[in-house]
């Protein structure tokens, strides 16, 4: 299992100028705080820890844990194939541009569905990209038991063991 854990020293940033972009996101934490930053893909997270499982451990979770797999795709990718008993709850959305984050109104379709900060949750996307930047939006809103799996769906699927339908 990968622990992600992401430290930052942001006492130390006013020392250097950062891009508009960069600037924003570090003070757009939903908690008003300077959160620390990751980068995911080409995207820049805010995020501070949840850890990255293979598929198979965290089919395991599920079964005798009881944590929950969200599916963070899109409508379309979902109705493709998904884990059985999973949620759907899309953190992107599809533009002329490619895929872009929706980051506001999954926190809001996931807090009602997922009001305790205690949940026990699985997310998942296609391959890690996005299922990481929701992930890292889950652990700033002060989720605590959030696991990643590891290369997404297709991970999932490609492992024969695991159910889909």
């Amino acid at each position: 299992m990968k622990s992600i854990v992401v430290l930052a020293l942001l006492s130390v940033a006013s020392a250097f100028v950062l891009p508009p972009t960069l600037t924003s996101l570090v003070h757009s934490s939903p908690l008003n705080t300077a959160a620390p930053l990751r980068r995911a893909g080409g995207l820049v997270l805010s995020a501070t820890s949840f850890s990255t499982v293979p598929a198979g451990d965290a089919f395991e979770k599920i079964q005798s844990e009881g944590y929950q797999y969200v599916d963070v795709r899109t409508e379309g990718e979902y109705k493709g194939g998904k884990v059985p008993g999973s949620i759907l709850v899309p953190a992107f959305q599809m533009s002329d541009a490619g895929m872009k984050p929706d980051q506001k109104a999954f926190l809001a379709e996931f807090q009602k569905r997922f009001p305790d900060l205690d949940s026990k949750i699985v997310v998942s996307c296609a391959s890690g990209k996005r299922s990481t930047a929701a992930a890292g939006w889950l652990c700033e809103l002060g989720y605590s038991n959030v696991i990643e799996v590891a290369g997404g769906f297709g991970g999932w699927s490609s492992n024969k063991d695991l159910p889909t339908e």
